[in-house]
């Protein structure tokens, strides 16, 4: 991990992906409320990287702990999460402003931001790694 992790490599791609999912998915006056996740899990990794945290955690309240100190924003972000656990992230709601306010506000500032692709490393020890796992794996000579 400390050899091949690249903050840079990790924010380009979360950017893209928030600056993406945000045009496709939240630009109408009502949205499928699961397609919020889509955009506030990238836009929060991006801040957790820009912020100095290390590597983003899997978890998204741990997200949320950490980059969310608004307390209206938690709150909105808690109902949706509340709506996902209840099976309603897949209903169709208007548009919320609280996090879409958020989101848009955030996408730009990190979008304003100097993002240089990121620079790739030679894969060699992980391609070596990746076939040692497949032999212990399998057993088998490749």
């Amino acid at each position: 991990m400390d050899e091949y992790y690249s903050p840079i490599a990790c924010m380009y791609h979360y950017l893209h992906m928030a600056q993406k999912n945000f045009r496709e998915y939240l630009q109408h006056d009502t949205v499928w409320t699961k397609k919020y996740f889509y955009v506030l899990r990238p836009v929060l990794a991006c801040i957790w990287i820009e912020q100095g945290y290390g590597v983003v955690p899997i978890e998204f309240s741990k997200l949320v702990d950490r980059i969310v100190l608004e307390k209206q924003l938690r709150n909105e972000i808690g109902n949706l999460l509340e709506l996902k656990l209840s099976g309603a992230e897949l209903d169709r709601r208007p548009k919320n402003p609280v996090i879409s306010d958020f989101l848009e506000m955030e996408i730009n500032r990190l979008s304003a931001e100097k993002q240089t692709p990121p620079k790739t490393k030679d894969p060699a020890t992980l391609d070596k790694l990746f076939v040692d796992i497949l032999k212990e794996v399998n057993g088998i000579a490749i």
